[in-house]
């Protein structure tokens, strides 16, 4: 063998050796074709979830109608290299997201699985796959195939109440007493006498005649007689034929004529009141008669026993003789 040979001999074992590596043979994974699928369904389901998440805010009605739809489709096996390649192409066009989601359910994903293939609920790739789709609000949980998904519910808001008008109460007026009492010290009182005031409740009353007051309600000496004696009315001092007027609306109890009290006349009013007009020079009045509160009765005088015009005052409550001063108002 001349050189020539000799080193193309050498040459070649040394490339022999160089090609050959001590160590095992590096085994390389090989993943089974439901792998794939499961890896790529896992992808998808990334995918719609940002879908949903970013969506949801804009369409709530319509991302919870899909939510079961999607669950159905992670249970079978769906091309989603084919369903990929319809999103970017829509994408890529300038579609709205939601939309092309929407037509790729519909058209190509169609609900389609496989007895043999399904998805159970006891796989952990299934349990990760139905973990990002629960983050639906509005559910204190959801429910995925038997498996529920505890998560925080969104507090409502609550309405805040518009302010109702506060009704302003109504005030009572306090009721003035029936009876006031009136402190006296002088003799005892005779029967069915007081110096109490009362209420009389007749609405609207008048002062018979606008005079001054010469004779008060009470014990006093008599003018004429010059005894002690009670004056069971007031005087109140007027010119001759002054005008009389009733005390309050009424009618005329009965008209008369004494040594005592001259031409007199009583007018019988509500709630028990009687009123009383004595010493007239003429009556106007007959009995029987309605009047009312202002009317003119008589006319005052001197008639009976007097020192000089005036018009004698008298009034009762129930038969009991009162104070008529608490009632009038004089000169």
């Amino acid at each position: 063998m001349g050189m020539t040979e000799q080193h193309r001999a050498r040459r070649s074992a040394g490339m022999n050796r160089g090609t050959q590596r001590p160590g095992r043979k590096k085994q390389k994974t090989v993943l089974g074709p439901r792998e794939k699928r499961r890896i790529i369904q896992l992808g998808v389901c990334l995918a719609l979830f940002l879908a949903v998440f970013i969506g949801k805010g804009v369409f709530p009605d319509k991302i919870a109608s899909l939510r079961d739809r999607v669950l159905d489709l992670l249970r079978g096996d769906t091309d989603f290299q084919a369903v990929f390649a319809d999103l970017g192409q829509s994408i890529s066009k300038g579609e709205p997201v939601l939309e092309t989601l929407g037509g790729i359910w519909s058209e190509a994903l169609g609900g389609r699985t496989e007895e043999s293939g399904g998805t159970t609920s006891g796989s952990a790739l299934y349990t990760a796959q139905a973990a990002c789709l629960s983050g639906f609000p509005g559910q204190a949980s959801t429910s995925l195939l038997g498996m529920t998904i505890d998560k925080e519910d969104t507090p409502a808001v609550a309405a805040t109440p518009a302010p109702q008008p506060q009704a302003t109460p109504e005030v009572t007026p306090t009721p003035e007493p029936a009876v006031e009492h009136v402190e006296y010290s002088g003799p005892a009182l005779p029967a069915n006498t007081s110096m109490d005031k009362y209420r009389l409740d007749l609405g609207e009353t008048v002062t018979p005649v606008m005079g001054w007051l010469s004779s008060p309600f009470g014990w006093r000496e008599h003018p004429v007689d010059g005894e002690e004696k009670f004056h069971n009315g007031v005087d109140l001092a007027v010119n001759t034929g002054t005008a009389v007027q009733a005390f309050a609306d009424g009618t005329i109890d009965y008209i008369g004529d004494s040594p005592e009290y001259g031409l007199y006349l009583q007018i019988s009013h509500a709630n028990g009141v009687k009123s009383f007009y004595a010493h007239c020079s003429e009556l106007l009045v007959s009995q029987g008669q309605s009047v009312q509160a202002g009317d003119t009765v008589a006319l005052s005088g001197d008639t009976g026993n007097t020192t000089g015009p005036h018009l004698h005052f008298e009034m009762k409550l129930n038969g009991v003789r009162i104070n008529p001063i608490y009632y009038i108002e004089t000169n």
